[in-house]
């Protein structure tokens, strides 16, 4: 039987989708082809176009026709997909205390401890035992906290799919 569950693409899974790296077509056809219910963060959304224009501005490992089409395939996605998901609120004490509480324990940045609270405490966080949301990464100190606390993880760069 399959599992049908909600799959949370963070910045480094979601460039992968739109741009040719190492796992890219692994990590492709699984957002195409095995994953109904995808989304992303703001967060990890915005993350991914800075990541995108940092790969055709800065390092040159993508020209500008593939940074200007991968960009508007990702803002196309999203917007269909992800914009009207209701995400935590990013202002509230009780989020940032979560945040600030999510960085000094596993030494991450803000913007991974807001995606790990967003899997705890956000839209989809109500689904769980085979439904329960996965979280898609290749980011190996993400994954690792994600486990450390109790996200269900798919490290691509690592691990089978799921």
């Amino acid at each position: 039987m399959a599992t049908i569950r909600a799959n949370c693409f963070d910045a480094s899974a979601l460039v992968k989708v739109y741009v040719d790296e190492p796992c890219s077509p692994l990590v492709r056809d699984y957002f195409n082809h095995r994953s109904a219910t995808k989304y992303s963060t703001p967060f990890c959304f915005y993350e991914a176009l800075n990541i995108l224009k940092s790969k055709w501005k800065y390092q040159g490992k993508i020209d500008e026709s593939r940074y200007r089409h991968a960009c508007f395939s990702l803002v196309a996605w999203y917007g269909a997909s992800s914009r009207h998901v209701r995400d935590v609120e990013l202002t509230a004490p009780e989020t940032l205390g979560e945040v600030l509480r999510l960085t000094e324990k596993h030494g991450l940045d803000v913007s991974d401890a807001f995606q790990l609270h967003s899997v705890k405490a956000g839209y989809f966080s109500h689904l769980v035992n085979r439904s329960k949301t996965l979280l898609v990464t290749a980011d190996v100190a993400l994954a690792e906290a994600a486990r450390a606390e109790d996200i269900l993880v798919w490290n691509v760069l690592s691990e089978p799919e799921p």
